[in-house]
């Protein structure tokens, strides 16, 4: 996992996201990213740009996301991004 100290979190640009997290107060998106990173990976691959899910693969690592996504239903678009950028496909959609 990667580092999920103070610094790393200030250092993601997805904590000045607000258009991904517009359900939480902005001093409550950097505690979410930390202690919520599931929930935060499958919100910005649904509603992130692709520089979001960049940022996101980045900030969790590659293999964190990607064993958070094959495991949550997504939408088809955050599908589709899991796919295209992790080759996550656990319904074997698009063999």
């Amino acid at each position: 996992m990667e580092d999920m100290s103070g610094d790393a979190i200030l250092k993601t640009p997805l904590v000045q996201r607000k258009e991904l997290f517009w359900d939480i107060s902005p001093e409550r998106v950097e505690t979410v990213l930390r202690e919520n990173d599931d929930w935060a990976i499958v919100r910005i691959f649904e509603y992130g740009k692709i520089a979001d899910i960049f940022d996101a693969i980045e900030f969790y690592g590659p293999q964190k996301t990607a064993r958070v996504l094959s495991r949550e239903k997504l939408r088809p678009t955050a599908r589709v991004m899991a796919y295209l950028f992790l080759n996550v496909d656990p319904e074997h959609r698009y063999l």
